[in-house]
């Protein structure tokens, strides 16, 4: 009765009935996997689940999954497969021979594809190929434990009936030290004689191939390159702060695995360093943006052991920098970023060195001062020779105001066009894993964020041949094209002229202390108040040569009150559009109590049109705008003839907006002049508001996306606020200045005002900086709005030479752009050089390590013949890997070299790749998934057995 059930499996891909003789038979064998296999049973109704093991399936370990001719006593044991859990007989080998015992169980299990949870007799484990499932969606898509291990307990049974194992501490434990062999094993210290601890500090980081590193990808003479080619040698870093990846106090205590062997520096000697500087008392900010605040907002201290990271990257490629990244404890504190800095510093030998971060201007003041102040011994830095310059990334330096151009990357000279915010692009990827990281111990929380770290510099380091052919395409194209574009700009400006700004730019290139800024915009000197004065001197001296009407307001009052009346209206227009919604009755009170103000004031202005303008009064009345009389409030008088119109829709009819025919009269006339000069003051001073406006919704806008985002409703709603206020205030500036530009059409069609002047569309309320939507700073066209300084004045006889020096900072910026472009051409023609070099000197180092540990006479114990294959096998996976890489980026790059003619000496030696490439017909492609390259089962287990062997611990 037995024999007659039916089975079936349908991880076989077959349906195919078997009997149960024939079902364990299928799924005996060397193939361990089969044993994961979930068979169901038909039970006269329908198929139901049922394990192997039920069915008397025993597993054998030590010899292929053949049987031992010593076994062990059979014992279950709990395996988690990509396909959920599974309870399997295992039986493993006790064979003792006369040169070795038994192998350990970790190491049967290893060999098997499964990682035991425990060493010495375990009885959870875990398969390989899970582990790779969960470390590639942890890396990727970000996935936590929890959330997997909950997976896998539905996979198995969701029906709500069974009882679920407990093993998620067993599993956590297990992706812990999974991360950690795998960091080794990248790290070629399973191929080093010296194992594990003698892991030097930051050897297992990734780094950027693209970077300067003598010894690997510069030059040997390097150092005597002439003064036009040393500057392509610079290390380029920048340095920020992450305030959203935090880490809860819950008490915990762990070991970190890999103490300052990648990006997070040495924990325990940054916490004696902390100690030492715990007396530091903040430097005093003299910069007009307000650093201070944003240090200190935002920074829920309360329950959180570490209220952020700071780090340091590669400022080019956004590269994670070795022994560059530590936790925050109370704010972005000078110390805590000096360590950093210092720490991913040491042993680098370079000449040349650009720091960017977002407070420089603050932070560089004192910096060498704390550095030898706070840094001795094995951790001094020695700067003397080195020339550091500091500068403030592009989408920061915006809100620092004025005179900052010598901390701009975009007008220091020999920088390219290095941005400096690509760390704002790693951050995001990393404060996805921070959702898990921050209810972590801060030891598992370091290792988590190593091995993300990691991820996140592998894709940036097989993708860097695509992205510097893009960008060497890039800055040909714009090189050429800002060249053309300065000439010609330059062109149309005095010899003489240009030839002083030539020495003002290359003096400030030099030293930027030396002589005035020659980026920074010079200031009008036109203002409204200015206006008002100067006519109220003219009308006293002409009061005594020539009679004006008797009344209380004289012309340029009358003028200046008409257009006050004329802001009001449209602040009254904006208020009733406002409006528009459902409002309280107080508020339609205010607005009819202000409309009522209004109005008085415009009837009693009109008075005074009258007189200086009658040809006003019939222009009314042919417009059906006629006003009625103001009268005391005692006495009523009926205008229920006169159509009702909302005071802030009553036509004024000033000078501009009278008709041509009644621009007659010689007061008519004075009276249009006046109110040309004001509006032209009133054009200008709108410009001057609308600037700064802008400036502030620039430094709100960043703020709040820097430090505010995600940070709760309260804050959030107070940045909205905030930023909607100043809205208004632009929107109200901006209507003024569109009043004042129609107005001037109105009066003056072809005057040289509109020089300065142009129509200013919503597209041109942008910048300051080239953050907006639209090209940066390197591709723009600025908007016209942050050209304009000065007042032009046709009756001038030095107009012109106000212009030019109106222009001189927007000439020096397009110098600038020019010059940043040709650098960045020549910057990433070098960069591929190194990449390159890079990439050899990689291949050299693992071939150095293929025979390095086998060879090696002074091991603790044999070093097992298969153990050796698979150190062996791996080290030449990745000689090929990275000769491939060479391959491939040689086969991006080449071409391009040739199609723009670009002097390249070194590109000869890596053309015969290019011919091979062009002659095979197979296309390899490199594996990233995640961080690493993945070894088959032989490799990565040997590999495994390599790095756990001289560390019993782990």
């Amino acid at each position: 009765m037995k024999d007659r059930r039916l089975f079936r499996c349908l991880d076989c891909n077959s349906a195919a009935p078997h009997c149960s003789a024939c079902l364990l038979a299928l799924h005996k064998g060397s193939n361990f996997s089969r044993a994961l296999h979930r068979p169901e049973q038909w039970n006269g109704s329908f198929f139901e689940i049922i394990s192997l093991s039920a069915l008397g399936l025993i597993v054998d370990l030590g010899h292929d999954n053949k049987p031992c001719p010593d076994p062990a006593v059979v014992r279950e044991v709990l395996i988690f497969h990509v396909n959920g859990y599974h309870t399997v007989n295992i039986r493993m080998c006790e064979c003792i021979t006369a040169t070795s015992d038994a192998p350990p169980p970790w190491r049967q299990f290893l060999r098997a594809s499964l990682f035991p949870a425990t060493q010495i007799r375990p009885t959870t484990a875990f398969t390989i190929e899970l582990l790779k499932l969960f470390h590639a969606l942890n890396l990727k898509a970000k996935t936590n434990v929890y959330d997997f291990y909950q997976t896998l307990l539905r996979v198995t049974d969701n029906s709500g009936l069974a009882k679920h194992p407990h093993r998620y501490k067993q599993f956590c434990h297990t992706v812990r030290l999974w991360r950690h062999l795998r960091q080794l094993k990248r790290g070629g210290r399973g191929h080093h004689p010296e194992g594990v601890s003698g892991t030097p500090p930051g050897s297992l980081a990734v780094a950027c191939p693209a970077c300067p590193c003598p010894g690997k990808n510069l030059p040997e003479d390097w150092e005597l390159a002439p003064a036009d080619k040393l500057w392509l040698y610079t290390l380029y870093l920048m340095m920020d702060a992450n305030f959203k990846c935090r880490c809860k106090d819950r008490g915990l205590d762990d070991v970190e695995l890999a103490p300052g062997w990648s990006y997070y520096v040495n924990e325990e000697r940054f916490q004696e360093y902390l100690k030492n500087t715990a007396n530091y008392q903040a430097e005093r900010n003299t910069c007009s943006a307000e650093h201070n605040a944003i240090l200190k907002a935002n920074l829920r201290k309360e329950g959180y052991i570490a209220s952020g990271i700071g780090a340091v990257f590669c400022a080019r490629h956004a590269f994670f920098r070795p022994n560059g990244a530590g936790d925050l404890h109370l704010g972005e504190k000078y110390p805590y970023m000096d360590y950093l800095l210092v720490s991913t510093l040491l042993g680098v030998l370079l000449l040349l060195l650009v720091i960017s971060y977002d407070i420089a201007c603050q932070y560089s003041k004192n910096f060498e001062r704390r550095i030898l102040q706070n840094f001795t011994g094995s951790m001094h830095l020695d700067l003397e020779d080195v020339n550091v310059r500091w500068v403030i990334p592009k989408n920061h330096i915006a809100v620092h105001g004025p005179n900052h151009s010598k901390y701009s990357l975009n007008f220091n000279s020999k920088v390219g066009r290095t941005y400096g915010e690509g760390c704002e692009s790693a951050w995001p990827d990393l404060n996805q894993a921070s959702v898990s990281t921050r209810e972590m111990a801060l030891a598992t929380r370091h290792d988590v964020l190593n091995d993300h770290m990691a991820s996140w510099n592998w894709a940036k380091f097989v993708g860097i041949g695509e992205h510097l052919l893009k960008g060497l395409k890039n800055a040909h194209k714009m090189s050429l094209k800002q060249r053309a574009t300065f000439n010609e700009f330059s062109d149309t400006f005095p010899p003489d002229v240009v030839r002083e700004w030539m020495r003002q730019f290359e003096l400030w290139c030099a030293n930027p202390n030396s002589v005035r800024d020659p980026f920074e915009e010079p200031q009008s000197n036109v203002s409204r108040d200015k206006v008002y004065l100067e006519l109220a001197h003219e009308e006293a001296n002409l009061l005594s040569v020539q009679s004006l009407p008797q009344l209380d307001l004289s012309p340029s009052v009358f003028i200046r009150v008409g257009l006050d009346l004329e802001e009001q209206q449209y602040d009254r227009r904006s208020l009733r559009a406002k409006m528009s919604l459902p409002q309280s009755d107080k508020d339609t009170a205010d607005l009819l109590q202000q409309r009522s103000v209004l109005r008085r004031r415009i009837l009693y202005w009109s008075e005074s049109q009258n007189v200086y303008m009658p040809s006003v009064a019939q222009l009314r009345l042919r417009t059906n705008t006629t006003l009625a009389s103001p009268s005391d409030d005692s006495e009523p008088v009926d205008h229920s003839d006169v159509p009702e119109t909302a005071a802030e829709d009553i036509v004024l009819w000033l000078p501009s907006s009278l008709p041509p025919d009644l621009l007659v009269g010689d007061l008519t006339k004075r009276l249009a002049q006046i109110e040309l000069r004001i509006r032209l003051a009133q054009a200008n001073d709108s410009l001057v508001d609308i600037r700064r406006i802008r400036r502030m919704l620039k430094g709100i806008s960043e703020f709040k996306r820097m430090n505010v985002i995600g940070m709760g409703g309260r804050a959030n709603t107070r940045s909205r606020a905030l930023y909607a206020k100043f809205l208004r205030k632009q929107s109200r500036a901006s209507g003024r200045y569109r009043a004042a530009f129609q107005a001037l059409l109105n009066l003056d069609p072809d005057g040289e005002w509109k020089r300065t002047f142009q129509q200013l569309l919503d597209a041109h309320l942008t910048g300051p900086s080239s953050d907006d939507v639209g090209p940066g700073e390197g591709m723009r066209t600025i908007s016209w709005i942050w050209l304009v300084q000065r007042d032009i004045d046709a009756e001038d006889p030095d107009e012109s030479r106000r212009y030019d020096e109106s222009m001189r900072a927007e000439w020096a910026k397009s110098k600038a752009r020019a010059e940043r472009w040709e650098e960045e051409e020549e910057l990433t023609v070098e960069e591929m050089r190194r990449v390159l070099a890079s990439l050899q000197s990689d291949v050299a180092f693992w071939e150095d390590l293929v025979e390095r540990r086998t060879k090696e006479a002074n091991l603790p114990r044999p070093f097992p013949f298969d153990i050796a294959d698979g150190v062996r096998a791996y080290a030449w996976r990745q000689v090929s890997v990275r000769r491939h890489l060479i391959s491939k980026f040689a086969n991006l790059w080449l071409p391009q070299l040739t199609k723009f003619d670009v002097y390249a000496p070194w590109a000869a030696q890596y053309e015969p790749l290019v011919v091979a490439m062009e002659q095979s017909t197979q296309d390899e492609d490199v594996e990233e998934s995640d961080g690493g390259e993945d070894l088959d089962n032989a490799e990565e287990n040997s590999m495994l057995d390599s790095a756990t062997g001289n560390n019993e611990e782990y």
